[in-house]
């Protein structure tokens, strides 16, 4: 789930934020990558699965960040269906998410501060797909039991399509009223015997860039660059119901704009954290994730987010 901060309900900004410092608006267009960069696919996202696999997931998302002064929360819960498939002989999935939940903010406008919030509304539908290209045959559930694994390679993408909640007379809003496409190299090395190896070992990297298209109707941002990022893990299994990982990720970019103006928010950020994976059964599965921003280019930023991941395989 990605997630876009555009901060301010309650709040009328019919002159397109004439009223606003311009703090504040940097502080929102920072805010929006900040958001981004906690929001990443999470450790295993790419792990092989057995052919025909359905998998129904519901994730949850608290996230806070704190900009120039300015801050931020969101909570969110993203109901997603993913289902492995057979392409020319190797693993693919399909996907599709939405989702829900309310946005809250403390924000400099010049002349005090404001608090702000958003009844509970809907984000930004996203449909993606994936595909392994070096390491990632489709396999049936016995096949899959007894394959040794090793380095893996693949092709994903991403589509987010404006069908969230969204009003320019608003300042915070869980919709971006633009499309957005991120395209992933999911690449990992998996150290095991078999897929169900107890003491199951990868390495994961994600490297991806997300292109955005332009709001013809902004608050505060009408325009975005790419934002380029690098995802990584180290998980290891310790016996066959629990998982842990170190994760990181670093992203890079995504200047905003609007009317022709940059906002100067273009940034290098790292967070840092860890996963904890728990197997119930062979149909329910928890992720737990905490992720903390430990380096911005931006001076008085700050921010982390926790999620957590409850899914029904099937």
């Amino acid at each position: 789930m990605r997630l876009e901060v555009h901060v301010g309900q309650a709040a009328d900004v019919t002159d397109k934020g004439g009223s606003m410092s311009r703090l504040a608006l940097a502080a929102v267009a920072s805010a929006m990558m900040i958001t981004g960069a906690l929001s990443e696919e999470g450790a295993r996202a790419y792990f092989l699965l057995p052919e025909d696999t359905n998998i129904i997931s519901l994730t949850g998302t608290l996230l806070h960040l704190e900009v120039g002064g300015n801050t931020f929360g969101a909570a969110t819960v993203t109901p997603s269906y993913r289902r492995s498939i057979e392409v020319g002989g190797n693993a693919g999935a399909i996907l599709i998410g939405i989702p829900v939940g309310s946005l809250s903010a403390s924000v400099d406008m010049g002349a005090g501060i404001v608090e702000l919030d958003t009844d509970i509304a809907q984000g930004d539908l996203f449909v993606g797909a994936e595909l392994g290209l070096i390491g990632s045959p489709s396999l049936a559930p016995m096949d899959y039991a007894q394959y040794k694994p090793g380095f893996r390679a693949g092709i994903a993408a991403k589509l987010f399509l404006p069908t969230g909640d969204y009003d320019s007379s608003r300042l915070l809003n869980l919709g971006g009223n633009r499309w957005s496409l991120q395209a992933s190299l999911p690449l990992s090395y998996v150290l095991a015997e078999n897929m169900i190896d107890p003491e199951l070992t990868t390495f994961e990297l994600v490297p991806s860039v997300q292109i955005f298209g332009d709001n013809d109707d902004p608050v505060t941002v009408a325009s975005q660059k790419p934002l380029w990022r690098l995802e990584g893990h180290i998980t290891r299994s310790f016996g066959p119901t629990i998982w842990a990982s170190l994760d990181g990720s670093y992203a890079y970019g995504g200047e905003t704009s609007a009317d022709g103006v940059s906002y100067g928010s273009a940034q290098q950020t790292l967070s840092l954290g860890a996963t904890l994976g728990l197997v119930l059964n062979p149909t329910v599965a928890l992720r737990l994730s905490y992720l903390e921003q430990v380096y911005s280019s931006t001076p008085d930023t700050a921010a982390r987010g926790f999620e957590l991941n409850t899914s029904f395989r099937f």
